[in-house]
C-alpha cells in the first residue's frame, strides 16, 4: 500500500513476480472476496433493517443504474485495458481522450437514468434518493475508467484497490448511516455516493499525482473514434449481459411482489458467490490478452484454467447448496427462508456461466467482444419470454429457471463459437488433462526462477 502513496518504482523482480499468472489471480481473487464479504454483509444490514418490501425496493432501484451504465460506458474500460496493452498510442493523449469520454457518457448515464425514473416507475421515489443515485454515476464511471488504465498498465494492485476500495468503504457508510442512524433507503444511498467520492479523490491522486499525464482538452478524433468503436461492441456485450443478470428484477417488480423482488435479489446474491473464481481470473486473462502477442500459448492457459476454475466452481455450488438452509435464516433472518429454494435451483445456470465468463475473456482480450453478443441476445429474448410466462405463475422460482435456461442456451453456444474462432475442438477444451493439476505449482515455479536470476 505504501508504495502508492510514496510514488516509489517496484524493484526488477517486484514486476516479474507481479506477471504471474499464480500471484496476479490470487490478488484480484482475494480483492474480489473482500468485496463479496463486505456485499453480504451490506446485503444483511439492508435487508434486516429494511425487511423484504425495503429491500425490494432498494434492488429495484439500484437495478436502473447497474443496467444503463452498462451501455452507456460505452465499453472504454476495457477499450482502455486493450490500447494501452498494445502500447500503440501516446497515453498523455488516450488519458485526455478518456476524460472527455467520461464527460459525455456521465451526462448521457444521468439522462437516461432520469427518463427511467421520471416516466417508467408507478410509485413515486423519494427526490433525495434519485438525486443520490444520479450524482454516484459520474463517480462510478471514473472508477471503471481509472481501472481499464491500472489493468491496461498491468497495475494490478491499483487495479484491486480501485475494486474493492468503494464497496469497503460503502459497508461502514452503510453502518453508519442505515444501522445507526436510522435512514432507510435513503441511507443506503447516500453511503454508495459517498464511498465512490472518496474513491475518485484516490484516482485523481495516482492518474494527474503518480502518472503525472498531460490532460489536454484537445478533441483527439482517431484515438476516440478508435476506443468508442471497440469499446461500443463491448458497451452492447456487457449491456446484453447485464441485462441477462438483471433483467428478472425489473420484470418481477412489474409481474410480481416486491416481497418476490427481495427474495430472489438475496437468492442471487448467494448464489453468484460462485462467480469470485471466474471474476479474479477473466481480469487477469484480460490483461494478459492484450499485453501479449503468444495468442497460442495464452490460448492453452486460458484452456486449463477454465476446467480448474469449473471444478472448483462445481465444488463451490455444492457448498452453497447445502449450507443455504442454514445460512439464510442465520444471516438474513427466517423471514428469508423462501430464497433458500431458489438458491439452490439456480445454481446450475450460474455454475455453467462460469466458463462463459473465462473464455469471453481470452476474446475480448483480443478485441473481439462481439461473440458474446451473437451468442446472448438469442438466450437473452428468451430469458425474456419464458419470465413472462412463468413469473405471474411461480414469482421468483419462475425467474429462476428462466435464468437457467437463459444462461445454458447462451454459454453452449459461446463455446460452440469459440471452439471455431481459436481453431480448438471442443473436446480439447472441455476434457481434463494430468498437467492441469500442476498447472498453477509449475507456474508458481517458474516465476520463482525467473525471479532468482535478479
Amino acid at each position: 500500500m505504501l508504495i502508492l502513496f510514496t510514488g516509489k518504482y517496484l524493484k526488477p523482480q517486484e514486476t516479474l513476480a507481479r506477471k504471474s499468472y499464480f500471484r496476479d489471480i490470487l490478488s484480484v481473487f482475494g480483492s474480489n472476496l473482500s468485496v463479496t464479504i463486505s456485499n453480504l454483509v451490506i446485503g444483511v444490514i439492508l435487508s434486516r433493517v429494511l425487511g423484504a418490501a425495503g429491500f425490494g425496493l432498494y434492488s429495484s432501484i439500484i437495478v436502473v443504474p447497474v443496467i444503463v451504465i452498462g451501455f452507456t460506458q460505452l465499453g472504454i474500460r476495457r477499450s482502455t485495458i486493450y490500447h494501452i496493452g498494445r502500447k500503440d498510442i501516446d497515453e498523455n493523449n488516450l488519458a485526455s481522450a478518456l476524460i472527455l469520454l467520461w464527460f459525455y457518457t456521465s451526462f448521457l448515464s444521468i439522462m437516461i437514468c432520469g427518463m427511467v425514473f421520471f416516466f417508467s416507475y408507478s410509485q413515486p421515489y423519494d427526490p433525495l434518493m434519485v438525486v443520490l443515485v444520479l450524482l454516484t454515476i459520474p463517480l462510478l464511471l471514473m472508477n471503471l475508467f481509472a481501472g481499464g488504465i491500472f489493468l491496461g498498465k498491468e497495475e494490478i494492485l491499483r487495479a484491486n484497490i480501485i475494486n474493492a476500495g468503494p464497496t469497503l468503504l460503502t459497508l461502514v457508510l452503510t453502518i453508519l448511516f442505515v444501522w445507526f442512524m436510522k435512514l432507510s433507503v435513503l441511507g443506503a444511498f447516500m453511503g454508495i455516493f459517498v464511498a465512490n467520492f472518496l474513491m475518485f479523490f484516490f484516482v485523481y491522486r495516482t492518474i494527474i499525482g503518480e502518472y503525472r499525464y498531460k490532460i489536454t482538452w484537445k478533441y483527439h478524433e482517431p484515438l476516440m473514434k478508435s476506443m468508442v468503436k471497440l469499446g461500443l461492441v463491448n458497451a452492447v456485450a456487457i449491456f446484453v449481459m447485464q441485462l441477462n443478470y438483471r433483467m428478472d428484477v425489473l420484470m418481477l417488480k412489474k409481474l410480481s411482489t416486491l416481497e418476490q423482488v427481495g427474495f430472489y435479489s438475496v437468492a442471487i446474491q448467494i448464489a453468484e458467490q460462485v462467480w469470485h473464481i471466474p471474476y479474479a481470473i477473466e481480469t487477469i486473462i484480460l490483461s494478459r490478452s492484450a499485453n501479449t502477442d503468444d495468442d497460442e500459448g495464452v490460448t492453452r492457459i486460458v484452456s486449463s484454467i477454465f476446467r480448474l476454475s469449473m471444478l472448483a466452481s462445481l465444488a463451490a455450488s455444492v457448498l452453497i447448496f447445502y449450507i443455504a438452509p442454514f445460512l439464510i435464516p442465520l444471516i438474513f433472518g427466517k423471514d428469508f427462508m423462501p430464497s433458500v429454494p431458489m438458491i439452490q435451483a439456480v445454481l446450475p445456470g450460474v455454475l455453467i456461466l462460469v466458463g462463459f465468463r473465462i473464455l469471453n475473456s481470452r476474446l475480448t482480450g483480443k478485441g473481439k467482444p462481439e461473440v458474446a453478443i451473437y451468442t446472448f441476445v438469442p438466450a437473452l429474448v428468451v430469458n425474456f419470454i419464458a419470465n413472462l410466462f412463468m413469473i405471474p405463475k411461480f414469482g421468483g422460482m419462475g425467474a429462476v429457471w428462466s435464468t437457467n435456461i437463459s444462461y445454458t442456451l447462451g454459454s453452449i453456444a459461446f463455446l460452440i463459437v469459440y471452439s471455431r474462432k481459436i481453431k480448438m475442438p471442443i473436446s480439447e477444451i472441455l476434457l481434463f488433462k494430468k498437467s492441469d493439476f500442476t498447472f498453477f505449482r509449475k507456474i508458481s515455479i517458474r516465476d520463482r526462477n525467473n525471479t532468482a536470476k535478479y
